[in-house]
């Protein structure tokens, strides 16, 4: 005879750099866009659309809009004034989800690796885009400062000039030229803060034996919580991800939509077919996020929310 055991799992919120960017990235050369004219002029997203791709990072990362990638912003831009040539008119990008809404420009600086600017605007809970030295012409994203304020290398960034996300900081350029920075409610590790416990409930011990008769895999439900905790609603996929012991998504189980006010809480359940995985040793479940659906998400245009690993579990079957 074969004991069931109910199985808790913890999902803290913790948004991890290990595996995937930390914040909304892309790079201006993947090929959905990297052919396409930049604004009015002869170059192209591929070419010059760094400044385009860190806004689209924005934008993406921002708890009032929609998915935003570099293709639709440019063309949003065209047909808003957006650009004098191949150069951006900053201020206007951020009028895309309305004055005073959302991503808004704050203030901008010229000076030579302004430390103080650049940490105290991140102390604020903005997101900077500087312009690196070693570059004629290159921006890039700082998402974080881990570290002292005077040291290039404290600062993380997306950089958009590589075809896959790599981990950065600024000390790969030497520092930077100068800087702007933007202000909103960022779908980040700081400000994306939702609080979920997970309980998985396999079929119970009858049921449990007709599926073995039949030599089926033994399902289970799966309970979720969800606590928004930013101060605007949050809209999306709530995805529920098998993931491996390489921190690797393995496959997408199920998925629910949702859409959370201001501090509220939701309660979702999810129907996983299979509960044999989670007997292998570092299979986990987490909770990925999308303001868009794919089966296959990219944890890079994505917000996975990894735990600890499976706190409390024991086995769902067990010989007596």
């Amino acid at each position: 005879m074969k004991k069931l055991v109910t199985t808790y799992i913890l999902l803290i919120i913790l948004y991890g750099l290990s595996a995937t960017a930390g914040f909304t990235w892309y790079s201006q050369s993947d090929s959905r866009w990297e052919s396409k004219r930049l604004g009015n002029s002869r170059s192209s997203i591929g070419k010059s659309g760094c400044v385009l791709s860190c806004l689209s990072m924005l934008l993406s990362a921002e708890a009032s809009n929609p998915r935003v990638t570099p293709d639709n912003l440019n063309e949003w831009l065209r047909q808003n004034d957006g650009y004098v040539g191949n150069l951006m008119r900053w201020q206007v990008a951020a009028e895309i989800d309305g004055s005073g809404l959302g991503l808004e420009l704050q203030s901008q600086t010229s000076k030579n690796n302004d430390w103080n600017y650049l940490s105290g605007e991140l102390d604020k809970g903005n997101k900077v885009i500087v312009k690196v030295k070693g570059r004629s012409s290159h921006w890039v994203l700082v998402v974080k400062r881990d570290g002292p304020a005077n040291k290039a290398s404290s600062y993380i960034i997306n950089d958009p000039g590589t075809d896959s996300f790599q981990k950065r900081t600024l000390a790969y350029f030497g520092g930077f030229k100068a800087a702007r920075s933007y202000s909103g409610n960022w779908l980040d590790e700081e400000a994306f803060n939702l609080n979920s416990e997970i309980n998985v409930v396999p079929v119970n011990t009858d049921e449990e034996f007709l599926y073995e008769l039949s030599d089926l895999p033994i399902p289970a439900d799966v309970f979720v919580t969800l606590e928004n905790k930013l101060q605007v609603g949050i809209s999306g996929y709530f995805m529920l991800g098998l993931f491996d012991s390489d921190n690797k998504l393995v496959r997408t189980i199920d998925y629910e939509y949702a859409s959370l006010g201001p501090e509220e809480k939701i309660d979702l359940i999810y129907e996983m077919a299979d509960i044999s995985p989670l007997n292998t040793e570092g299979q986990d479940l987490r909770i990925i996020y999308s303001k868009y659906f794919t089966a296959f998400p990219s944890l890079n245009e994505t917000l996975a929310l990894p735990s600890p690993g499976l706190l409390n579990y024991t086995n769902t079957t067990q010989n007596q």
